[in-house]
């Protein structure tokens, strides 16, 4: 932990002082055991700590998030396979809270209560590789009635040059230009129906020469043929196109078993069937190819999505790279779940973009520690690296007692994973 933090300390390094020592404390505090990870429960779990220095430290430090998150990225690109193919996914996520005063809180959508609900709404990026995935990247969602209250924006410390609205799909767009600026290697892009519709940007994603693969709606209209002509047809429907579910029913025959990946409970099996057509975004001046891309799961759940994939891709390939977006689904969950993720105190612009990288440094570290001992012990978890750096700086069990109840969970998780593959 301790050689980990030196890694990263420059980034923490201002004119006037070095945050790095409130970096490694803050990072070892996501990496606890505490009930709550919150800066007042933090104290009181690590000693060492004082709360106001974390919240300066959070709050007013002028290091740059930016800076933490390429790193973050770039170490998950060496923790990755060279050889195979990486992807950059996209989603959002909503942080339940209470008043009015937080940065970008607002009465808006939040998918983990789903419903509308007093929250803020962050866009996240991940790398993911198989069943490997780490946050890459985040940025606050600042709803209208924020940027046209400059008093409001004032008080939650809002730069300048932070106050034009951006839609999500835009912010998606900053973070998949930004990874791309930064040399970060990745060859495909996946994200969910909100950013699939937008085809003007699955466009520009194709203009950086990578693949897309998006979630789209049941009624997606999709041309079975090149449609003629340099000028998109105004209607659409009119035009010659269908909608995906409509070519679902007429070719559901020709679907086929895919297995996805291997899970806990066994085998990941879906019903696969894809099929060629065109899509033309409104900003293109021709039309674009495409992959129709569906799945069906063993519950009857349908997920369409499109692919610029080229005619040569394999069936497989589509297939688990449609299924990908799950991993940084998980992502979001563990860091909520394991990593304090959802817990911050801080109201301002600048906390919660600090927050939210070191949340992706605490996950890159626990990536870094599950494949250090990969070969010996294949099942280690975010939660077993947490268990172990607890013990580190502040558990009162012994070394053996953490291992043994690490092994002991291993064992019952391979126990089921091969139960549960014996009756498929």
């Amino acid at each position: 932990m301790v050689e980990y933090c030196d890694m990263i300390a420059g980034i923490f390094k201002c004119h006037t002082r070095n945050g790095s020592p409130h970096a490694q404390s803050y990072i070892a505090g996501l990496l606890s055991r505490a009930e709550r990870k919150n800066m007042e429960r933090l104290t009181e779990e690590l000693p060492h700590l004082h709360y106001e220095n974390l919240q300066q430290f959070l709050s007013s430090s002028p290091w740059k998030s930016e800076d933490l998150w390429r790193f973050v990225a770039q170490r998950a690109v060496e923790c990755f396979d060279p050889q195979a193919e990486i992807s950059l996914l996209i989603d959002e996520s909503g942080f339940a809270k209470k008043g009015t005063r937080s940065a970008g809180v607002a009465r808006q959508y939040n998918g983990r209560l789903g419903k509308v609900d007093n929250s803020q709404v962050g866009v996240f990026s991940a790398l993911s590789q198989g069943h490997r995935c780490v946050l890459t990247g985040a940025r606050l969602y600042l709803p209208e009635e924020w940027t046209q209250d400059s008093e409001r924006c004032d008080a939650a410390g809002i730069p300048n040059d932070q106050r034009e609205f951006k839609t999500k799909n835009e912010i998606a767009w900053a973070l998949i230009e930004a990874a791309e600026s930064n040399g970060i290697r990745f060859e495909w892009v996946a994200a969910d129906e909100a950013y699939g519709r937008d085809q003007n940007l699955l466009l520009k994603i194709a203009g950086l020469g990578k693949l897309f693969m998006v979630d789209v709606a049941h009624n997606q209209q999709v041309w079975e043929t090149c449609p003629p002509g340099n000028v998109r047809p105004e209607a659409v429907k009119a035009s010659g196109s269908r909608g995906v579910a409509e070519l679902w029913e007429v070719g559901r025959k020709d679907a086929q078993d895919c297995v996805l990946r291997l899970g806990e409970n066994g085998k990941v099996k879906v019903k696969f069937w894809r099929k060629r057509g065109w899509i033309w975004p409104p900003a293109s001046e021709t039309a674009m190819a495409v992959w129709l891309c569906l799945s069906v799961r063993a519950d009857g759940t349908i997920k369409y999505s499109i692919s610029n994939a080229p005619e040569e891709c394999q069936r497989e390939t589509l297939a688990q790279n449609q299924a990908q977006r799950y991993f940084i689904e998980r992502a979001l969950e563990e860091g909520k779940s394991e990593l304090g993720m959802g817990e911050y105190q801080a109201r301002k612009w600048i906390a919660w973009h600090h927050h939210m990288a070191l949340v992706g440094a605490a996950m890159i570290f626990a990536l870094m520690e599950r494949q250090r001992v990969e070969g010996n012990s294949p099942l280690t978890s975010v939660r077993d690296v947490v268990e172990m750096v607890a013990w580190y700086f502040a558990e009162s069990r012994t070394a053996g007692e953490v291992v043994d109840q690490i092994l002991l969970r291993h064992q019952r998780r391979a126990r089921s994973m091969k139960f549960k593959l014996s009756k498929k």
